[in-house]
């Protein structure tokens, strides 16, 4: 199904065209709370519920308030804060509830937005429920994202799954509920919807069971004064609780690098976690065992010969070459799609065979869309001849091909980047393994190795997704002073990730000769 729109798009982004309709044209019910209420750590609200599917721990900290959202998780939910926005004014008329669905509300006429629905201790905030026929009731949750993964669409059933069973059991007839999510196949300003809807439809049971099976129990969890134990489990690898269930020692398991997901769950449901448990482990491949030598000797593993014949690919003048991009849910400029990655900064160091290291960047600090501004600027400071060396060049490749062909006029050009590219991480995969990266070749965990004095904690800005906050903040301020200490701390950002490249390439020329 796809859901008719009837917004507009400028350089301000999208608007309304509902005739005469503004912002109160949504009435709120006499019972609405314009601010949301905490719940209670006890209350399984459908969020929670999420959380517990994958990792009950993680979700008792989270609604405990142990845990917080972090840079980029709190950007995402603005972003979706928009969006619920705008997917309101495509029912016009209706009436915001803000609170609980009351008897009332069951004789409207018209669609009810952010109702609160509860059952024992389960609480869902409903995000549109539209009369339907006699007795019926659509039900629509939305979401920001475009539901590109298969795990998100999943997800996003099981969130509409435990709305409906909480509406149910409240006597409410659910003749259809859906997902109204951000269209992939959208580019702004073009024909196709902004918004399209996937039914929850064969596999509602399916969800509907999910939801009475494991609900009660997670229920009982944050009930509990203290968090479960889940150890043994994988989940571990990727859990973000303040305590770890189980002291692991600094290398162990989960620093393993490319070990499999399915070989560390049948190794961990052996409770096997340490080094030395897991060696000699029929799961384990000789880069696992090659590392476990490493940690246990305390020395790198180097292989010389093959770092010499990745480095001898390159072409002078070497370039090192690194974007900083923002992504909009709701798309600002034309051509571009949902979440499509905007960049909007480069760093450069071009180092001459001579030694000779220069240094050229761009910024973007004004108004409307940064493509142009950049190419521009890009195509004049990249040379025509040269490696361009990237870390994890998927990042870069992808930027540049979006802006080939964003920008045909320049396409040979961009191209020629494209082809030029030189993955300074792919070294870390394979043929340098240190102790201190901890199975990680991430471009932070491998800088100290090089470079001890060249961290980023001196840095306002520490990582990407903080970047594009303060890029957001700086691009929407009023004040000269502020923006101009903005764009200070973008521009050093983005300059310590080339620097970075160089002094690890240099460190890796003196170390094979």
């Amino acid at each position: 199904m796809q859901i008719p729109l009837q917004i507009e798009f400028s350089q301000e982004g999208y608007s309304l065209r509902h005739g005469d309709m503004s912002e109160d044209s949504v009435s709120r019910d006499e019972y609405s709370t314009p601010n949301r209420r905490a719940t209670g750590p006890s209350t399984l609200t459908k969020s929670r519920y999420l959380t517990g599917l994958d990792n009950p721990r993680e979700m008792w900290f989270e609604a405990h308030g142990t845990s917080s959202p972090d840079v980029g998780e709190q950007w995402r939910l603005r972003q979706g804060q928009l969006v619920g926005e705008l997917a309101r004014r495509q029912f016009p008329g209706g009436t915001f509830v803000g609170g609980p669905l009351l008897d009332k509300h069951r004789q409207a006429e018209r669609p009810l937005f952010e109702g609160t629905v509860q059952q024992g201790s389960m609480l869902a905030r409903v995000d549109i429920l539209r009369p339907h026929g006699q007795e019926g009731w659509v039900l629509t949750e939305v979401k920001s994202s475009t539901l590109g993964r298969s795990s998100s669409e999943k997800e996003a059933k099981q969130d509409l799954a435990f709305q409906l069973v909480l509406l149910e059991q409240m006597g409410l007839a659910i003749t259809r509920a859906e997902v109204m999510h951000l269209n992939p196949k959208h580019v702004c300003p073009g024909q196709e919807p902004l918004f399209v809807a996937t039914e929850l439809g064969e596999d509602r049971e399916k969800y509907v069971e999910e939801v009475l099976d494991r609900a009660p129990g997670l229920a009982q969890v944050l009930a509990q004064d203290e968090p479960p134990n889940l150890w043994p489990t994988r989940k571990c690898n990727s859990c973000d609780c303040p305590d770890r269930c189980r002291d692991l020692p600094e290398h162990s398991i989960f620093t393993l690098p490319n070990l499999h997901w399915s070989h560390m769950e049948d190794i961990v449901a052996e409770d096997k976690a340490t080094l030395g448990e897991v060696e000699g482990h029929p799961h384990l491949k000789p880069r696992h065992e090659r590392y476990i030598e490493v940690v246990r000797s305390g020395e790198p593993f180097v292989d010389e010969e093959a770092i010499q014949g990745a480095l001898a690919e390159m072409e002078s003048p070497i370039h090192f070459f690194d974007f900083e991009a923002i992504d909009y849910a709701l798309p600002k400029f034309d051509g571009t799609s949902p979440w499509q990655k905007i960049p909007f900064q480069y760093s450069l160091h071009v180092l001459r065979p001579d030694g000779r290291l220069d240094h050229r960047e761009f910024l973007h600090d004004g108004g409307g869309d940064p493509r142009p501004g950049l190419v521009e600027s890009m195509l004049d400071d990249v040379e025509e001849e040269g490696s361009i060396v990237v870390y994890h060049d998927t990042f870069e490749e992808k930027r540049l091909e979006e802006l080939r062909d964003a920008f045909p006029g320049r396409a040979d050009r961009l191209q020629s980047m494209i082809d030029r590219l030189w993955d300074q991480a792919e070294v870390f995969t394979w043929d340098f393994i240190h102790p201190d990266q901890k199975g990680s070749w991430s471009l932070k965990n491998v800088l100290p190795i090089f470079a001890p004095d060249l961290a980023y904690d001196d840095l306002d800005i520490q990582h990407g997704m903080a970047a594009v906050v303060k890029y957001s903040e700086m691009i929407a301020s009023s004040s000269e002073e502020e923006k101009a200490t903005l764009r200070n701390q973008l521009l050093k950002y983005c300059e310590r990730d080339t620097h970075a490249m160089v002094k690890i390439h240099r460190s890796l020329r003196r170390m094979v000769g």
